[in-house]
């Protein structure tokens, strides 16, 4: 034996032998202890880029805003007035559209998928035709978020022998 090896003795080392389910539950305490660092860590990020997505709509719905107040300080010529209503509202469709979201259409018949029907009156148009639209509804990502409120036509009223 060499001289290093005789100045160590069984008293210098410590040997720390675990007991094999106290390795396992150490484990398990730490794979815990960073699931819970990954969830928390993955929450805070969903929230970050929920406020940038709000962030980004904002900033294209600003310059819309900034041309409401540039035609309401041109309300008094009629004319100039309307035309600018109109281009702010086309300005306002178009961002929307950028965004995902379409306008439902309401030139053909009902379709419960999309229209909430708040009136059904006689009419000479046919059963479940479309009347009126009352409020637009909109889709977003081919999801509905906000259905169109319509008026619908029952069809013809039939007429009874005693009416004539």
């Amino acid at each position: 034996m060499t001289k290093e090896n005789e100045e160590i003795s069984s008293d210098d080392v410590n040997i720390e032998i675990k007991d094999p389910l106290t390795e396992v539950t150490e484990l398990l305490q730490r794979t815990q202890a960073n699931f819970e660092n990954y969830r928390k860590q993955t929450e805070k990020r969903v929230e970050e880029i929920r406020k940038m997505a709000s962030k980004d709509v904002i900033l294209q719905v600003l310059p819309v805003l900034d041309n409401f107040e540039l035609a309401l300080k041109n309300s008094e010529k009629n004319e100039e007035f309307m035309k600018g209503i109109e281009l702010i509202y086309s300005q306002l469709v178009s961002v929307l559209e950028n965004n995902g979201v379409k306008i439902i259409n309401t030139d053909k018949n009902f379709d419960p998928f999309y229209h909430e029907a708040l009136m059904k009156v006689d009419s000479d148009l046919s059963e479940n035709k479309i009347i009126e639209e009352f409020q637009k509804g909109y889709i977003l990502n081919d999801k509905v978020i906000r259905h169109s409120k319509v008026k619908v036509s029952s069809g013809k009223k039939p007429k009874c022998k005693e009416c004539k």
